[in-house]
């Protein structure tokens, strides 16, 4: 599965990415997996070049309210 951008949905193979650059972010786990554990964990997620800046200062929190507080800025920004 290509990567995606949590925040705004863009994927690797749509024509509006024009970078193509994705970076995966790790915020604080709240999951143990054991040693031979393979996936993707619950603590990272991929952010276009865009949006990267918005996780500055967040990787402390869970990705889920991380998120919420990226989507919260994002809607504000429009407003």
């Amino acid at each position: 599965m290509p990567p995606k951008c949590i925040a705004c949905a863009i994927s690797a193979t749509k024509k509006r990415n024009l970078s193509g650059n994705f970076t995966v972010v790790y915020f604080r786990p709240t999951v143990d997996y054991p040693d031979d554990w393979t996936g993707h964990p619950e603590n990272a997620e991929w952010f276009c070049t865009e949006h990267l800046p918005l996780t500055e200062g967040l990787t402390n929190l869970s990705a889920l309210e991380a998120i919420d507080r990226i989507r919260t800025q994002l809607t504000q920004d429009k407003a």
